[in-house]
Order: structure tokens, then sequence, then C-alpha cells
């Protein structure tokens, strides 16, 4: 299964469409010369199909092969609607990134210091309340009637990427990613956001909210409404009501030994993006890391829907091996990850090579110090991917073997990354 094109670029002529094409696919872009649609107007009466989170990159290659496009639609609500390649705001002229220590998930506070902060703090509870805060699962589970659970979420970073409407789509895609790690579908979204509206002046905003609402059309969710506030650092994200029934409702914990574990996506956003904001990383690697984060995990999470998952978590902030930490400690076994057979996005592990580890992976590394064994040998490379946190990461879940070869069949990208011991509750070994 794959993310729809979302993206149409009409030309005057059939071999500028084939061109653009082909120089796209060149670049790894998943784009598809088409019929145009009855509502689109075309001389020729074939389109270009994209996705609207490689929009940017199209315009770069339209502009080095001086094509020009004659008319751009986006897909909103079902329906094709005039819109712009590249987005209005200029990327040199707003760098989101300046000033940020932290990008994205890796923006986190530590699992050990937020344990501590809420240590001692009384707990509100309800008999209705499925899932609450004790287990470290991805979202709130509140039962509303015997057919009805509500999924209660939330997520807001700062920038990782200096396009306004990337960033948008990013920060969304990874906030509703949590619904469909419970089980659940999305309903509805609130932006959340501080702006520092001095600095970045108004039309950036409009482009991060731009993003977030093409990634919360995509999910089938609606914009319910938000609250923004001015204020010294750029941070967006949504808060994000699902539906799920109560007694469909995946959690965390629930791992069995002998089960495979599965990530959906490959490893490697926090690198990658750190390389790129030193100005060191190849631009076909951003591309792809960035097509990653922007990819909802809406199809993981149907096929996994048919493969009676026992535990699902989706990998961000805490890395692959910090949010494995939290799935063994919630299911009372131990996890093996495969450093060999963890899918690395390109660039990533040459940008550990060349020392562009974010902060964030060492705070993941310090977290579980006291449940990770490291094998004799392993590939530091490989670790530091392990603890890489990840922006809009993958599904991580744990099935029976012959589920894991089904969705890895099933799913692009996805890959068998360990398994499921017997042992002490919460060890990780990295192999």
């Amino acid at each position: 299964m794959t993310t729809p094109r979302d993206l149409l670029i009409v030309f005057g002529s059939v071999q500028r469409v084939m061109r653009s094409e082909k120089a796209a696919r060149e670049h790894g872009l998943d784009v598809d010369a088409g019929p145009a649609p009855r509502s689109v107007s075309s001389e020729c009466g074939v389109v270009l199909e994209a996705r609207s989170a490689d929009a940017n990159a199209l315009s770069d290659i339209l502009d080095t092969l001086k094509l020009v496009p004659k008319a751009v639609y986006r897909r909103q609500s079902g329906t094709w609607t005039p819109g712009t390649l590249r987005s209005t705001v200029s990327v040199d002229a707003v760098k989101l990134t300046r000033g940020s220590a932290y990008g994205g998930c890796g923006a986190k506070l530590s699992k050990g210091l937020l344990h501590t902060v809420l240590c001692g703090l009384p707990r509100l509870e309800s008999d209705d309340l499925i899932v609450g805060i004790e287990s470290a699962d991805d979202a709130g589970v509140m039962k509303v009637s015997d057919e009805l659970a509500i999924i209660h979420t939330t997520d807001f970073f700062p920038p990782m990427v200096d396009d306004p409407y990337t960033f948008g789509r990013i920060a969304a895609t990874n906030a509703l990613s949590d619904v469909w790690a419970m089980g659940g579908t999305p309903l509805a979204a609130m932006n959340l956001v501080s702006y520092p509206l001095k600095e970045l002046g108004r039309d950036a905003l409009k482009e991060i909210l731009r993003g977030g609402l093409e990634a919360m059309a995509e999910s089938g969710a609606v914009l319910a409404g938000g609250h923004t506030v001015e204020g010294q650092e750029l941070l967006y994200g949504l808060a994000v009501t699902g539906t799920v029934h109560p007694d469909k409702v995946w959690r965390n914990g629930g791992a069995l030994p002998g089960d495979a574990l599965v990530l959906t996506k490959p490893l490697g956003t926090g690198l990658v993006t750190t390389a790129a904001k030193g100005e060191m990383a190849e631009a076909d690697h951003i591309t792809t890391a960035m097509r990653w984060m922007t990819t909802l995990n809406k199809d993981a999470a149907l096929v996994l829907r048919n493969l009676d998952p026992h535990a699902v978590t989706d990998v961000t902030g805490f890395g692959l091996a910090g949010h494995a930490a939290e799935m063994a400690e919630a299911s009372g076994c131990a996890l093996e990850l495969d450093l060999e057979a963890l899918p690395a996005m390109p660039g990533a592990l040459e940008a550990a090579a060349t020392g562009l580890v974010p902060v964030g992976a060492g705070k993941n590394r310090t977290s579980i110090a006291a449940v990770l064994e490291i094998a004799d040998g392993a590939d530091e490379l490989r670790v530091d991917l392990a603890l890489d946190p990840q922006t809009s990461g993958g599904l991580l879940a744990a099935v029976s073997p012959d589920a894991a070869e089904s969705l890895v069949r099933r799913l692009p990208g996805a890959a068998i990354v360990g398994r499921v011991t017997d042992g002490d509750a919460g060890a990780i070994r990295l192999l």
C-alpha cells in the first residue's frame, strides 16, 4: 500500500510531462504520468501525478529542466483545487531551524527526567479510563460506551527543517501517528502553535498551517480549531481525537516471547536532519528523510489490523531502543534488536560516522542505560542508529513470526528488526 498522490502538475505537452516524470524518478520521487481528471484542464490530457510532500523537490527539478508548469492542483477534501508547487515562503529568507538547539521529537524531555517530575503527583482516575499515563503508551483512551472509546493525544515540537510547509506537514503527521499506534482512526484535530511573529512574519505561519491541513486531509481527520500564541520559539503540533472499539485498543504491552518485532519505517531522521542543519547532507538524503517523515502510518495500521498484533507503539523521540524498552517493560519481557537488520535512511550511517549525532541520542542512551546491553563487537554506528531520536517514525509491532513475514511483504519499507524473549522485564539487547 502506498500514500495517495495528492498533487497534479499540468504542462502544455506530453513531452514535458514525460521529461519531468523521468527526471523526478531519477531523484527517487514517487511520480507517474496519468490522465487529467475531468475537473482539471490540460491541453494534452496528461498530467504529472505526485505527492505534495515532494513539491519543493519537484520544483527544484523543474527549475533545472527549465520547465514551467501551466497549473498546479492539490487535493483537498477529495477535490482538486488550484495551488502552487513551491512553498510561497523562501527557505533562504526564513530559516526555521535558526537558533533551535533541538528539532522535532529530539526536543522531548528524557524518559528519566519525565519520570522524576511526574513521580508523586496525584492521579485523576476514572473507571472509564482504559489507558492512562501509567504505561507510557502513545495516547490516552477513554471508554464512552460498550462500542466506542475516544483516543486523546497531543504532539508538538520545534522545527527540524527550514521549509515552513514541510515542517507543518511533518508535525501533523507525527501527531496523527499516535492514534494509529493505538489501533484507532483519527477524527478531529486542533492546531497548537507558538510563533515568533516579529522574526518570521505572517506568511511562514500560513505555510506551516497549510502543511498541517494537508496531512489532516490525507488522514481523514478534520480541523476543529486550535490555539495560537506569540512566543520566542516556534512550536507547532496538534491535539488529536480519534475513535476505537474498547476491545480493540492496541497497547505497548502484550508482547509475547517468540514474537517477531517489525518496524514499518527506516531509521535515521535525527541523524539526517542534524547533518542537514550543519549543511553536510546530500539533497537526495534530505528529500528521502522528508518523504518518510511525511508518510502517514495509516497504511501500516490498516495492514496490522488484519494481523492481530500483540503490542504496538510508534517510534519517535526516544529512538527505537528507547521505545522498545518501554514495550519490554510493559510486556514483562526482554527484547532483542538485530543491529544489522535495522533499516537505515540514506545518509544516516554516514552522518553517524562523521560525528553528526543528535544530542537526543545521548539522552536516550543514558535513559535506558540500566536495562541496555550492547553485544561485544557491535557496530557503534548502528548503535547510534538504534538510539537516534525519530521524528514521525514508523510503528514498532510485536507479532507472530508468520504475521511478521506477511507484514513485510505487504508494506514497503517494513523490516523484521528483532524478537521478544524471556528475560528481565524491560531489558533491551542490541546484537
